[in-house]
C-alpha cells in the first residue's frame, strides 16, 4: 500500500492545489459562486457574503474520492453568523496533507454594497520532508445592482504569500461574476475566473427550486472542461446535499454535504 501511496504522490501534488470547490451547491453550480456567496461556504468564495448572515449556519462537506482515489479525499467544516465566517479544511492522506484554516468577515458599507476579507492559515506536510505553513488573504466584493441582479468579485492571496524553504507562489486568483434571477425559484449565473498562472475559466451555472424544500442544478466550467450537476433537500433546519462534477480525463468525483441554520 505504501508503494502505491509514493506512485500517486506526483498525482496527489499536482491535484491538491486545484480548485475543486467546497459545498455542493457551489460545485454543482461549476463553482460559480462569487455573486451570491448564500451559505458559510462563502467565507472561501468571498468573504463579502459574511454580511448577509444574521443567524448561525454550521455546514460539513466531504469528497471521500476525487476521481476515484481515496488518497484524494477532502474534509471541510465551515460556520457562518453575525457577519463572521470560519473554515476548516484538510486533504490528501498519511503521505501528503494539506490542512487550512480560515477565518473572514463581511460588512455592509451601503444599501447595496458589501466588502470582506477572510485570513487563511495554510499547511502542507510531506512524509520524510516536513512542514510548511503559510498565510494568505482573500478579499471580497458583493454588490446588488436590482432586486434580480447582483455581482461580485474575489481575490484570493492579495498578498501574493508563497510556501516552502523554495518559496513556491501560492495560487492568486481573480473572480468576477453575475447572477440574475429572473423568477423567485429560478436563478442563472455566470463567472470569470483568472489564476495568474493559467488560462482564464468561464462558469456558469443554473438552478431552480422546487416545492420549497428541493434544489436542482447545473453548471459548466472549461480549462479544463468540466460538466456538474447536484441537489439539494430542506427538512426544517436541515438541509442535505449532493453534487459531482466530470472531469474529461479522470472521470465522476462526488460530494456530500450536511448543514444546519439556526432560527
Amino acid at each position: 500500500m505504501k508503494i502505491l501511496a509514493f506512485i500517486l504522490l506526483p498525482t496527489v501534488l499536482a491535484l491538491g492545489s486545484e480548485n475543486n470547490g467546497r459545498g455542493t451547491k457551489a460545485v454543482s453550480l461549476a463553482n460559480a459562486f462569487v455573486a451570491i456567496a448564500d451559505n458559510p461556504w462563502s467565507v472561501s468564495y468571498n468573504p463579502a457574503g459574511l454580511s448577509q448572515f444574521t443567524s448561525i449556519r454550521l455546514a460539513g462537506f466531504v469528497v471521500p474520492q476525487q476521481f476515484g482515489l481515496t488518497e484524494l479525499k477532502t474534509s471541510a467544516l465551515a460556520f457562518a453568523g453575525g457577519g463572521i465566517g470560519i473554515t476548516i479544511e484538510q486533504f490528501g492522506f498519511n503521505l501528503y496533507r494539506e490542512t487550512l484554516l480560515g477565518a473572514g468577515c463581511g460588512f455592509t458599507v451601503g444599501p447595496d454594497v458589501a466588502l470582506g476579507a477572510t485570513m487563511n492559515v495554510q499547511s502542507t506536510s510531506i512524509e520524510g520532508y516536513g512542514n510548511a505553513m503559510s498565510l494568505t488573504l482573500d478579499v471580497g466584493l458583493l454588490g446588488r445592482i436590482s432586486d434580480k441582479v447582483s455581482i461580485g468579485f474575489a481575490f484570493k492571496n492579495v498578498t501574493g504569500s508563497t510556501i516552502g524553504e523554495i518559496g513556491e507562489r501560492l495560487p492568486q486568483v481573480l473572480s468576477l461574476g453575475g447572477c440574475y434571477r429572473p423568477l423567485e425559484d429560478f436563478l442563472i449565473v455566470g463567472e470569470i475566473e483568472k489564476d495568474i498562472r493559467f488560462p482564464t475559466v468561464l462558469k456558469a451555472g443554473i438552478e431552480q427550486r422546487l416545492l420549497d424544500i428541493l434544489n436542482v442544478r447545473v453548471g459548466l466550467s472549461n480549462n479544463p472542461d468540466k460538466v456538474s450537476a447536484g441537489i439539494s433537500f430542506s427538512l426544517s433546519v436541515v438541509e442535505f446535499g449532493y453534487a459531482g462534477y466530470s472531469h474529461p480525463d479522470l472521470g465522476w468525483t462526488h460530494q456530500i454535504e450536511v448543514s444546519v441554520r439556526g432560527e
